[in-house]
């Protein structure tokens, strides 16, 4: 059994159940199993359905009805749909802001950066959640609840089973942080045009990433590319 940190005793077995789905320990379309994860962590079925129900808000498992709980698998057109939102969030977001970013939220961008810096192999997890930290710190500026909520919405499971997707480990983890760098950069220049040219390239590269991984080209997504506001 993997060990636990002290922390509540949901939060431990949904960290540990997400990284195994980061992991791809468990497979997209896997059954998840209350009573055998109560087995293994020598507990009652409570906390486990508690952590459970927290990763499903986060979209890495579903319940379907009459079958239980898996993880959650996603389609190229999911992915696609959450990026396009995200990048069209962000962008609304500097766009709203006429790219002045605050330089409170500059320096707690470059923390992160430091962050993603230091990152290896070894800490793939947290690829995701600096990501999101990075990206979110964009929407929060503008200080509108509801658009943060919107986007927060599509922030962690999902994007965990995009990167997901990802066979090279060790070079999604290397690219952290010069793709955030020239974000950062930019933010610092207070340049709303290239702010979001940055943000559209950053979600661009990683949708055709997706496509190559699969085989497809542009043409055969069926997609159109030119889809920021």
């Amino acid at each position: 059994m993997a060990e636990l940190i002290y922390r509540t005793l949901r939060e431990n077995i949904a960290d540990i159940i997400r990284k195994r789905i980061i992991y791809q320990e468990l497979e997209p379309g896997q059954k998840i199993v209350e009573q055998d994860l109560a087995k293994e962590f020598k507990t009652s079925r409570a906390p486990i359905r508690e952590a459970l129900r927290q990763l499903e808000n986060e979209g890495l498992i579903e319940y379907v009805r009459n079958a239980g709980c898996s993880v959650k698998e996603i389609t190229l057109e999911e992915s696609f749909e959450i990026y396009l939102m995200r990048a069209n969030y962000e962008t609304m977001a500097v766009k709203l802001m006429g790219g002045n970013v605050p330089e409170d939220t500059i320096c707690r961008m470059e923390e992160v950066l430091e962050k993603m810096k230091k990152l290896d192999e070894e800490q793939f997890d947290q690829v995701f959640v600096y990501d999101n930290q990075m990206h979110g710190l964009l929407v929060e500026m503008t200080g509108m609840i509801r658009l943060y909520k919107a986007w927060k919405e599509l922030n962690y499971g999902n994007i965990v089973t995009g990167f997901s997707l990802s066979t090279d480990k060790k070079r999604v983890v290397e690219r952290q942080y010069p793709i955030h760098k020239e974000l950062v950069d930019a933010c610092r220049e207070k340049n709303k045009e290239k702010i979001c040219h940055v943000l559209s390239d950053h979600y661009m590269r990683t949708i055709r990433r997706l496509l190559k991984e699969q085989g497809l080209s542009e043409e055969d997504s069926g997609f159109s590319f030119d889809f920021l506001v």
